[in-house]
């Protein structure tokens, strides 16, 4: 039996507003190798019920509540304490906060880091802060002490360049943590701790983004740390200087007791409290002087101008001045020096001219801002329209005015063409036209949905017309077409509205008699949400601009009679996270015969070749049915969803009509072989809509197959009375469509 080699321990305390998506995001991690240790340091906000909740449905969480408030420094304590009681074999230790996100590769790439580092005791990502309104466009801190051998190197210039609440949260060997005191109770006890780790060995920062921090603003204060650690009263220690109080722990610790690993003696362990104390002094001192810089400016607005003046003067003279020294030792006694000379002399110049007007403009720009126009309405709205946000912050403001421009007037839209997958039309474009509809106020009547395959079901409850593509052109036109269109893009994303989209819309407003009509394009909603999908920018992005509902109801009862009573749908097909291989060919065989034994199977097969998608046949067999006799280009469509939303679960590749069965409340597995082809951001918005609409998606490795088999088989000793289920009832009511 495999011993949990990860432990995250997480502190709860009043955060129950951010806490689903923290929790949510711990739990999708790539690794799942791990335990979740939570305490509750008397939350009064419904905190616990969340914990709770999630606990029953996942086995790794862990949750208990304090008897009495302990305070910050008590419960990170009591958390890592009881992380160590229940796991007293866990390599590596995190602790996480109740209200920040991690990408989904968080916990594999710092473990991996550790592992491949045996001198390394810390490693931590980097990360992006998120605001009120969004990511903040703060540039991401680094710091790390990777290669760094010796020790008084290492303890100067963690001291120097560290940034405690950013590194605090990264994952650190267990037994160099409880080593280093955990957290002492003292005032900033995470730089004492990282202090002390920086004696232990080295920090490695993975240069990748992959948290993302909740940001409430400048609240650092030693008054609020006291109130928040010791709630019992404070200790009259905790009135010194905070550096104080580190040093005399430090030299206590190393000096007198001797306690570090590797040892330094005693003598060297004395000095190093009394160069923490040098070093943190100073430290203070120009913070110090920072904050009362600050504070200056914010009482004498007037002089904040006059010194940013001041100072880029003197810096760029000062390089100035610096570079002409360079040059003129340099510059050759040649005709050709000297004309190289004059030439940057004059470029440097035109600089300085540039420099000097600038502030002018700036000086504009701050009356224009001043004037009451400005500040009553059109800074309100900026802000309210997230033009703010970096970088999506523009397609924002961009997405908004090419929406508000089509639904002006009373005449037609023409909703697209959509040619792109069917997996990115049902995740992400018709939540975006269902909450664009609402929106703008958008009378359905004016709506044209053009989309192909009998889609039209889709948009039933907010568009009244639809045409189909293929209603239109032969299935071979629109293949070769729109296989142009590939080879032109790069890819099937309609990122720009191309000469085949135009000919489609042309052909609509012929068909229908149309002159002047608005389009809302699919590039509308691509443009925005890329930068969702390539992570440079928050689920709030996709949250705020989307609504997820169930799909409308579909008709097709004269398919109903053709259908088993009971029966599970089943398409595979292949493509780069499923490839054509043997192994992936004689699974699908053996899962579609063993499914055949326990319920009919409805095969999906269209016999089309609308995409780059292949579908694999099975063959026939007993309890197997087809249908692709039913389908026609124009109606494929129509008929798998009808097909799906009658069954009682979809099995199938991964992507596609996978993510359909949610939104008929069907459960469904979706399978994949490759997942260096998968796009981890789909894979969390799918898991995030099926728990939306309360039912069950779930995604398979083929690796992970023998495992649902050994859960089915002891469904079916449960079901005899034969065995106990080993699996939580969240678990088994997700397979019990399997047995």
């Amino acid at each position: 039996m495999s011993v949990t080699r990860v432990v995250i321990g997480l502190p709860l305390y009043n955060h129950a507003e951010d806490l689903p998506e923290a929790l949510e995001s711990l739990l999708i991690q790539s690794f799942l190798d791990f335990r979740l240790v939570c305490v509750d340091d008397q939350s009064t906000d419904g905190t616990g019920n969340i914990v709770q909740e999630y606990a029953k449905h996942d086995s790794r969480i862990t949750y208990s509540r304090n008897p009495r408030r302990l305070g910050m420094i008590g419960n990170w304590r009591r958390v890592f304490c009881l992380a160590m009681e229940q796991v007293p074999a866990a390599e590596y230790f995190a602790w996480a906060s109740d209200h920040d996100i991690w990408h989904p590769r968080w916990l594999q790439v710092l473990v991996r880091a550790l592992d491949q580092s045996p001198g390394v005791v810390l490693a931590y990502p980097q990360n992006h802060r998120i605001g009120p309104d969004g990511l903040t466009e703060k540039k991401p801190w680094m710091f790390e002490t990777v290669g760094l051998n010796d020790i008084r190197t290492r303890f100067r210039l963690t001291m120097r360049h560290m940034s405690a609440g950013n590194m605090i949260y990264g994952l650190g060997r267990a037994d160099a943590i409880k080593r280093a005191g955990v957290f002492r109770r003292v005032l900033v006890p995470d730089r004492l701790l990282l202090m002390e780790l920086a004696l232990e060995g080295q920090f490695q920062q993975v240069p990748e983004v992959l948290w993302f921090r909740r940001w409430y603003g400048p609240i650092f204060s030693l008054g609020r740390q006291r109130r928040a650690f010791f709630p019992d009263g404070r200790p009259l220690y905790a009135f010194l200087p905070w550096w104080i109080g580190h040093a005399a722990v430090l030299s206590w610790n190393l000096g007198v007791l001797g306690q570090c690993c590797p040892r330094i003696g005693r003598v060297v362990g004395f000095r190093f409290g009394v160069r923490y104390l040098w070093l943190a002094g100073l430290l203070h001192a120009r913070q110090q002087l920072k904050q009362l810089r600050v504070d200056l400016f914010e009482h004498a607005t007037f002089l904040k101008p006059i010194y940013v003046k001041c100072r880029g003067v003197f810096r760029r003279s000062m390089r100035f001045c610096g570079k002409l020294e360079r040059q003129c030792r340099q510059v050759a006694t040649t005709d050709e020096g000297r004309r190289k000379f004059v030439r940057d002399m004059r470029v440097r110049l035109g600089d300085l001219v540039r420099s000097a007007t600038f502030p002018l403009g700036r000086v504009l720009l701050r009356i224009l801002v001043s004037l009451p126009l400005m500040r009553g309405w059109v800074i309100p709205w900026l802000a309210r329209e997230e033009i703010h946000q970096v970088p999506s912050g523009p397609e924002v403001f961009s997405m908004r005015k090419a929406l508000k421009v089509a639904s002006s007037g009373q005449g037609p839209i023409i909703v697209g063409p959509w040619l792109s997958e069917v997996g990115f039309e049902v995740l992400y474009w018709i939540p975006f036209l269902v909450w664009a509809t609402k929106e703008f106020e958008i009378d359905r009547d004016r709506l044209i949905v053009v989309s192909r395959g009998g889609a039209h079901a889709w948009y039933r409850d907010f568009a009244e017309h639809h045409e189909d593509i293929f209603g239109m052109m032969s299935l071979k036109q629109f293949r070769k077409r729109n296989d142009a269109r590939w080879r032109d893009g790069g890819n099937q994303k309609q990122m720009v509205s191309g000469t085949f989209d135009e000919f489609i819309v042309n052909l609509v407003k012929n068909r229908r008699g149309l002159t002047d009509v608005n389009v809302i394009h699919p590039s509308i909603m691509y443009r925005l949400l890329r930068y969702y999908w390539y992570e440079k920018g928050a689920i709030s992005l996709l949250n705020k601009h989307s609504v997820y509902r169930t799909m409308p109801a579909t008709g097709g009862d004269a398919l109903a009679k053709t259908l088993p009573e009971k029966f599970i749908a089943v398409r595979f097909y292949f493509r780069p996270s499923f490839p054509d291989t043997p192994e992936n060919r004689g699974l699908v065989v053996r899962m579609i015969k063993r499914l055949a034994n326990r319920m009919p199977v409805v095969l999906l097969n269209t016999g089309l070749s609308v995409d780059d998608h292949r579908d694999f046949d099975p063959g026939v067999g007993r309890g197997i049915h087809t249908v692709d006799h039913l389908m026609t280009p124009t109606t494929n469509l129509e008929v798998q969803s009808s097909i799906i939303a009658r069954s009682r679960a979809f099995v199938g590749t991964y992507g596609g009509l996978s993510y359909l069965g949610p939104f008929y409340g069907v459960p469904t597995i979706g399978l994949f072989s490759n997942e260096a082809e998968l796009v981890p951001t789909h894979l969390d918005v799918s898991r995030r809509l099926a728990r939306h609409l309360g039912t069950s998606l779930v995604t398979l490795d083929v690796k992970e197959l023998s495992m649902v088999e050994l859960l089915c088989d002891t469904l079916d000793g449960a079901d005899s009375g034969i065995a106990e289920p080993i699996i939580s009832p969240a678990l088994a009511s997700r397979m019990r469509v399997l047995s």
